[in-house]
């Protein structure tokens, strides 16, 4: 990935801001706003319900540092090919990174509005307005590094019947589960992605405050990946096995607290060769 320098924003690779050829005058990030559930009360009163952040659009105020028309509207030009955004693909992201600070950080959503304010003095002078907006997917700021651990599940011990013998009777023997710790060194919770890989039946998957479980099973050479940012469960042929989750799991919960925790992973697998790999970001609620 591009390095980038204060004042630099990096939107799917095309690099803008900072000295040009696209110089950044003006960039507002937005106002906080909630989607609230409150109703009446008593005597006119409110009762608070739960409430929900919405994502902010991001605004840029921007001017072409060209020498002469042609240098300012092909920057233009340029800009306007790297705002078109993944517009084909539903529920695809476009990336922004950004330095403000000496610090790179990122968001996810789709670039969406931008105009062509200074054609005339672009043409003339060289310089040229352009006013563009960015929706942002969700209001978390993501650390632009990302993070990894590989929680391996305990080999079985034995299987076969044991005595009290309980119906519904079973020769199988189940892995251990095993528990890895993972650290969020951000401000607010962070979503998981989470790659289970076979063979496993059942797997499942726990975190403070939440559990996902999959009533599937994998071979030894095939995954699933479950992202709770985008809300998907995915096969790694890229088909949706969602259906397959249990009635207490809930997707959107697959979040890291701040701070150190701890996700356990488990599943049946005689051979002990499973294994799930736990994904995250730190989180920010702001810049």
């Amino acid at each position: 990935m591009t390095e980038l320098r204060i004042g630099e924003f990096d939107l799917d690779g095309y690099v803008f801001g900072g000295a040009g050829p696209i110089v950044v005058s003006d960039f507002d990030p937005g106002d906080r706003s909630l989607e609230v559930q409150d109703t009446r009360g008593h005597r006119g009163g409110l009762l608070m319900g739960r409430d929900y952040e919405l994502a902010p659009e991001w605004t840029f105020e921007m001017w072409t540092d060209g020498h002469d028309g042609p240098s300012a509207l092909a920057a233009m030009r340029e800009l306007r090919k790297a705002w078109q955004g993944p517009i084909d693909t539903p529920g695809a992201l476009s990336t922004l990174r950004f330095n403000l600070d000496g610090q790179t950080r990122r968001v996810l959503g789709r670039p969406r509005r931008v105009a062509d304010l200074g054609i005339k003095e672009a043409m003339r002078q060289g310089v040229g307005g352009i006013l563009a907006t960015f929706q942002l997917a969700d209001a978390t700021v993501f650390g632009d590094e990302g993070h990894s651990v590989t929680i391996p599940i305990v080999p079985a011990s034995g299987g076969g019947l044991q005595a009290p013998l309980v119906a519904p009777l079973s020769t199988s023997a189940t892995g251990a589960s095993r528990a890895g710790f993972v650290v969020n060194d951000g401000t607010s919770p962070s979503p998981v992605t989470a790659l289970i890989h076979g063979p496993i039946t059942d797997p499942w998957i726990r975190g403070e405050g939440w559990e996902v479980s999959l009533g599937l099973t994998l071979a030894y050479d095939r995954y699933v990946t479950l992202d709770a940012r985008n809300m998907t469960v995915l096969l790694d042929g890229g088909a949706s096995v969602a259906g397959t989750l249990s009635r207490r799991s809930r997707l959107p919960d697959m979040r890291l607290p701040v701070g150190q925790s701890e996700v356990t992973f488990g599943g049946t697998d005689p051979t002990g060769t499973a294994y799930c790999e736990i994904s995250w970001h730190d989180a920010q609620y702001s810049l």
